[in-house]
């Protein structure tokens, strides 16, 4: 499975399998993993990029863990934009969708982000102009 994370795109195979063998899962134990909630999910996310605006490229083994777990647990995104608006104060203040891209748009940006050729701008027009308002989180 490709998931997109910003402007990141991650192979993740299966998602469950992914986000349960990960370390971070190990680290936590697979039964809180199990037991997470896509709110949960949701919020870990916000406050990664509340701390780590970039993370998608500073700590790509963690989005990646992130993206897994968003894919497994709601089971239909595959793609996430999270972005921390200027001075904000508040993890929660970070602004999160969600969407669910289709494989070839995917796979496009995947051969932009192979010919280091992916950039933001290319994202937000394949992706994030089209995708519906309702999958904000």
């Amino acid at each position: 499975m490709l998931f997109l994370f910003n402007d990141a795109i991650f192979d993740l195979g299966d998602a469950r399998t992914f986000a349960l063998e990960h370390r971070l899962a190990e680290q936590a134990g697979p039964a809180a993993v199990m037991k997470l909630r896509v709110a949960q999910v949701v919020k870990m996310v916000r406050e990664a990029i509340f701390d780590e605006p970039q993370l998608a490229r500073t700590s790509p083994d963690k989005a990646a863990f992130l993206g897994a777990l968003l894919a497994w647990k709601t089971d239909e995104a595959n793609a996430l934009l999270a972005v921390a608006p200027r001075h904000v104060t508040l993890a929660s203040q970070v602004e999160v969708r969600l969407a669910a891209v289709s494989l070839v748009t995917l796979q496009q940006l995947r051969d932009l982000q192979d010919a280091g050729r992916l950039s933001s701008h290319a994202v937000n027009l394949s992706v994030w102009s089209h995708a519906p308002q309702r999958m904000r989180a």
